[in-house]
């Protein structure tokens, strides 16, 4: 008895955990440069789980907000955001893993899809690992180009704004 009973714990023992996202801890955060100005916005909006192989390993991370969560302390800016963006037609800027290796202690390489504006594009980055008590911490970010996801550049006094997009992130779970 007591075999089959270690029988049917063992396999959920040895499966993978997912863990979702300490919401209140969680942000993801933009920054553009303008040649008169530079700004970030910054969403506090996330949903999403990570899952840890048996011994604790990040294995898999999934992502997702709002784009009109977004807040870069500008009301007339962000909702100039949202129609360049398109926000209504596309709503949600996500991303998911498609491999993570642990690169050395506390370092991974994270490998992935960003989709946005109704494009999805791989993207890779190096993240940070930290704990801090019970609570995991994540910490990374990475460029891409408007250009890449079907965004005009928006303009101010007859200038657009740079191309590069840092997009920058700290996931808690």
């Amino acid at each position: 008895m007591r075999i089959l009973i270690l029988l049917l714990v063992l396999p959920s023992l040895l499966m993978a955990q997912k863990k979702p996202l300490d919401k209140k801890n969680s942000s993801v955060t933009y920054a553009m440069n303008h040649i008169l100005h530079s700004w970030t916005g910054t969403s506090r909006d996330l949903n999403g789980a990570v899952q840890l192989s048996s011994a604790g390993k990040i294995e898999k991370v999934a992502l997702v907000t709002k784009v009109g969560a977004f807040d870069s302390e500008n009301s007339n800016r962000d909702a100039h955001m949202m129609e360049v963006t398109e926000a209504i037609k596309y709503p949600n800027v996500s991303f998911y893993s498609t491999s993570i290796t642990e690169t050395k202690p506390g370092e991974l390489e994270v490998k992935g899809m960003l989709a946005f504006h109704g494009v999805n594009k791989e993207t890779s980055f190096k993240a940070l690992t930290s704990t801090k008590g019970s609570t995991s911490i994540v910490k990374g970010e990475f460029i891409f180009l408007l250009e890449d996801y079907n965004l005009e550049r928006p303009s101010f006094m007859l200038n657009k704004v740079d191309n590069e997009v840092k997009l920058s992130f700290e996931v808690s779970y």
